[in-house]
């Protein structure tokens, strides 16, 4: 029988039915039963991504009979352009498995983008879905027109997806309005995902940025929902903890609402590595194991996520990018785990204590001297309205106690001499009204990235928004500490350590508006989510409370 459904049958974003398409919990456990045997498998390079334009072509790959949906892990867009968008889904019938439960072949796929209002296609092609890519699929959709919605679908066999939405980017010079999504941190055992059910239910989102730890690569012994799967350390492991994930619905509805930008942050690898370095309790210290390791987990993040990135090539993958939003916003995405001076001022299990001598070197790096240099490039040239950094780890000086004591040393208050650098490139560059987006920390911050933290009178150079987890708490040194660094930061306006959710921002060429967006309990099955505090930032101005 075919399942495809007629375009005209989901005028709305069909949610029901997209929640029909989910992993049940039956299936995930009893597939997580083969999980403890995942077989280590190469982390070697694939090849480049699908980019079939606007037209049908033929390509090499064939069309198995599938017994069951093939499209467990839903759809997702990102990376917008004003003509294009990148289309991703992964084919994986049994998901958590490796192999994902299809044959060791490359298949076909094919899609389709439809006008928005009338449900005319506009653009339709075939791609195939690599099996030495866990039968992952990027399409990189050009000629579309800017500023638009459009619904997508994919189809293989008798089965397709539903209709899920994206949109491009407005005309390179044109103003207008951005309302986008902001979400990081979201352990699956701590929490249900409320925070994406109401960024589904948002009719005006134009775009999701995360700012990492889209997967942990371990349980850490929440007690909400069931973790089964082993410590991820092969890309097998790696594979069956996005398919984790993506077994929530509510997740699934999320990349269906808008298209993503996306970077990570370290749980996507291992917690708190530093660049080539495992952290001190790793349970693979050694170099060359960890080399392995952080190959397997990028070509896994590759394969997962909606972006124009070329596939990696071993233990390395530049995802350090812009994308521009008209001329109202110029879009950073920063990596700050992979080229990071390795933290040996940290000793012991956590990075917290003074920072050493080697801190303050000037080869001492958060980003990286490429990715500095290549920012740099960027903010010489930015002139749109708002130039925003989408990053992974807290710019804003978090001061536990007088003097050189104790500093996160995980943050780029462990790198201080390269935050000056960030920092003064941000005020030399004349980039306009810079506001940095981050998560990591599981707590919410607002406040002014100044050239000196501990003066009161020192100008803003910029605004930092520091989102909660979608699920994953603060941890109890977080909360205690929280009074003390307020109380010592008066550049910081605002914090709460006590709630889970996300951000949710507006944009127009005249101010920034923020809302907080609280979910009352992530730990029930249901719970309401509520806007808890309002910020605003005007163009040329400090942000302060609405």
């Amino acid at each position: 029988m075919d399942r495809r459904a007629d375009a005209g049958d989901t005028s709305p974003l069909d949610l029901d039915r997209l929640a029909q398409t989910r992993l049940t919990r039956r299936r995930l456990l009893g597939a997580a039963a083969a999980a403890g045997a995942l077989a280590a498998c190469g982390a070697g390079g694939v090849d480049g991504r699908s980019r079939t334009g606007a037209t049908t072509r033929s390509i090499s790959a064939r069309t198995p009979r599938l017994s069951d949906d093939p499209f467990t892990l839903g759809v997702a867009s990102g990376d917008p352009l004003d003509d294009g968008v990148v289309l991703w889904t992964r084919l994986a019938p049994e998901p958590v498995v490796p192999g994902g439960g299809m044959p060791p072949d490359d298949v076909k796929v094919a899609w389709e983008v439809l006008d928005d209002e009338r449900r005319r296609v506009v653009a339709s092609g075939r791609a195939r879905a690599r099996s030495d890519q866990a039968h992952s699929v990027h399409v990189d959709v050009r000629g579309l027109d800017a500023d638009r919605p459009y619904r997508y679908r994919f189809m293989t066999g008798d089965f397709e997806t539903p209709l899920a939405r994206t949109r491009t980017a407005p005309a390179p010079r044109s103003r207008g309005r951005l309302c986008m999504g902001h979400v990081s941190c979201q352990m699956f055992d701590h929490g249900y995902y409320h925070a994406y059910a109401d960024i589904a239910a948002d009719e005006d989102l134009d775009l999701v940025v995360h700012c990492g730890d889209y997967i942990y690569e371990r349980a850490y012994g929440g007690s909400v929902r069931p973790d089964p799967l082993p410590d991820a350390v092969t890309v097998d492991d790696y594979r069956a903890r996005y398919a984790l994930m993506r077994s929530d619905a509510d997740l699934r509805a999320a990349h269906a609402r808008c298209p993503w930008l996306t970077t990570w942050d370290d749980h996507e690898v291992d917690d708190n590595y530093q660049g080539s370095a495992p952290s001190a309790e790793s349970s693979t210290p050694d170099p060359s194991a960890f080399a392995t390791r952080r190959a397997a987990a990028y070509r896994a993040w590759w394969e997962h996520m909606p972006v124009r990135v070329d596939p990696p090539d071993g233990p390395a993958l530049r995802i350090h990018h812009r994308v521009g939003w008209g001329r109202l916003a110029e879009l950073m995405v920063l990596d700050t785990r992979q080229y990071r001076s390795d933290q040996v001022c940290a000793t012991g299990a956590l990075d917290i204590g003074p920072r050493c001598d080697a801190a303050f070197s000037d080869d001492f790096t958060m980003l990286g001297a490429r990715q500095e240099r290549w920012l740099d490039r960027r903010l010489a040239r930015a002139d749109a309205a708002w130039t925003v950094l989408l990053q992974g780890v807290p710019v804003l000086q978090w001061r536990f106690a007088p003097g050189n004591s104790v500093w996160n040393l995980d943050g780029w208050d462990g790198y201080p001499v390269a935050r000056d650098r960030l920092l003064g490139s941000l005020r030399t560059s004349t980039a306009p009204n810079p506001v940095v987006l981050t998560g990591d920390v599981h707590s919410s911050w607002v406040g002014s990235l100044v050239e000196d933290f501990d003066d009161p009178a020192s100008p803003s150079i910029g605004t930092e928004h520091i989102g909660p987890g979608v699920t994953s708490p603060a941890s109890p040194a977080v909360r205690g500490v929280l009074p003390a660094v307020l109380d010592q930061g008066p550049h910081i306006r605002w914090a709460e350590a006590e709630h889970r959710g996300w951000v949710r921002h507006e944009v127009t060429s005249d101010e920034w508006r923020t809302e907080y967006r609280f979910v009352d309990d992530a730990t029930l099955p249901t719970s309401a989510v509520r806007t808890a505090t309002r910020w605003v930032t005007p163009t040329g101005g400090v942000v302060t409370e609405a």
